[in-house]
């Protein structure tokens, strides 16, 4: 039987996939072109040849700017222009915090990417991406990263307060923060990440960047919602 909570917990999910429904298909689409240019058009793989080498010869530092600029850095240009994705407090240090936070998991992101390869191998093919993509979105994506990145951009709504995440904190927080922000992670990631996949390895974390800089929006966005409001402040 599917309780209200539950309900409330997929329609804030669908709603933030909704709300971004354009974007999430356009960000669909470049994903697909920029793969089929990489291994189709002339000229292409050698553009992407620079980035690929700053990745093999700076490993950890490259994966670490990559997501501190595109999720930290970029979105926090929108997130202070539009006030409906603002932090409630402190907006400016929040890009720092945010960029950090997310330059954290770039390196954690690259380790993963370069296990998936030692346990699938690197070849492109549709297998090999399946098998990738399954293990991201369905292990590494519930188990470790929803979880963690979910409650962060919680504690984020709720204004960096410990005692206000604690006070507005979810009953049921699988079904209040988890399950939403996992149903909104599949809808844009999982195109996305088979199209990851299909780059060579050291480019993987840099192609992947590129999209982060949409999910930090779209996080913010279901932090906000599933955060009841509160009268006054603490």
């Amino acid at each position: 039987m599917t309780g209200k909570g539950q309900e409330s917990a997929w329609r804030i999910g669908w709603a933030a996939a909704k709300a971004n429904a354009v974007p999430m298909v356009v960000l669909w689409c470049l994903a697909a072109a920029t793969v089929a240019a990489y291994y189709l058009v002339p000229g292409v793989a050698a553009a992407f040849e620079p980035l690929m080498r700053w990745q093999v010869e700076s490993g950890w530092v490259a994966a670490f700017l990559n997501r501190f600029v595109f999720a930290g850095l970029l979105p926090g240009v929108f997130m202070l222009s539009l006030p409906h994705l603002r932090a409630p407090v402190r907006p400016v240090a929040s890009i720092f915090v945010i960029g950090v936070w997310c330059g954290l998991w770039g390196i954690a992101t690259d380790a993963f990417f370069h296990l998936q390869s030692i346990w699938f191998g690197d070849r492109p093919d549709l297998a090999v991406i399946l098998a990738k993509t399954a293990v991201d979105q369905f292990v590494w994506n519930v188990f470790l990263v929803t979880p963690s990145v979910s409650t962060f951009y919680f504690w984020i709504a709720c204004g960096y307060s410990f005692a206000r995440m604690r006070r507005d904190w979810p009953k049921h927080w699988i079904r209040g923060v988890i399950l939403p922000n996992l149903l909104a992670n599949w809808c844009v990631w999982i195109p996305v990440v088979a199209a990851v996949y299909a780059f060579p390895r050291p480019l993987q974390i840099q192609v992947s960047g590129f999209a982060t800089a949409f999910w930090v929006l779209m996080c913010l966005k279901i932090g906000a919602l599933s955060r009841p409001a509160t009268k006054g402040a603490e």
